[in-house]
């Protein structure tokens, strides 16, 4: 999502951020779960301070970029669960109504309601809230699932002891509030979405005489 060569809330908030979680518990699994060895060679990086300062955020986004399409699909099959349905947004029914009555277009299904009103909202407001509530979407949602993944992960690779079952316990429901959270933001990001078409729409209905 990168725009004019800059970086965008969602290449930063889920990309980036998520990127670097999971290149960090990729490298503690594997030199320190696995027991593998360090490479001797790692010490060696630091004369290469410069570069790396460039080419580890690259590396981050790449991993993120991988990484986000998995979770947004585990996430939809997780959320066919009971205890993981998303909510509804509040007044959702209404709120979609309403906003039929101000189409161009009666042939704008239900479906397509969504994408039409968050395409005229990102053409008519460059600074709304919609991004940033995207990215913090995507943030939590990917965290959930890179977290289910090392809860699953520490059963293998960690002996089952009293403190392992402790830290599993809190990664499994750090997990789940992340789940729960990333539905949240996906609700105010339709919210926004629909509520600026109805501001737009209502205003421009004013202005004409």
């Amino acid at each position: 999502m990168f725009e004019k060569g800059k970086l965008s809330f969602w290449d930063i908030g889920t990309y980036l951020t998520v990127g670097c979680f999971v290149s960090l518990a990729a490298i503690f699994y594997i030199f320190y779960g696995l027991g593998i060895l360090f490479p001797s060679w790692a010490k060696d990086l630091k004369d290469f301070s410069g570069s790396l300062v460039i080419v580890v955020p690259i590396v981050f986004l790449l991993v993120g970029m991988f990484i986000e399409p998995i979770a947004n699909w585990l996430a939809k099959h997780i959320e066919k669960f009971a205890w993981f349905k998303p909510r509804e947004i509040r007044n959702k029914e209404f709120l979609v109504n309403t906003i039929k009555r101000h189409l161009p277009d009666d042939e704008i299904n239900s479906a397509n309601l969504y994408r039409y009103c968050k395409a005229v909202v990102e053409l008519k407001f460059q600074n709304s809230n919609h991004d940033i509530f995207l990215a913090r979407f995507g943030f939590y949602r990917s965290m959930s699932v890179l977290l289910a993944l090392i809860f699953i992960a520490n059963w293998f690779v960690f002996k089952c002891d009293a403190i392992n079952i402790s830290i599993n316990v809190l990664i499994a429901f750090s997990a789940y509030q992340f789940l729960k959270r990333s539905q949240v933001f996906k609700n105010h990001m339709e919210e926004a979405v629909y509520y600026n078409y109805l501001a737009l729409v209502v205003s421009k209905d004013e202005q004409q005489p």
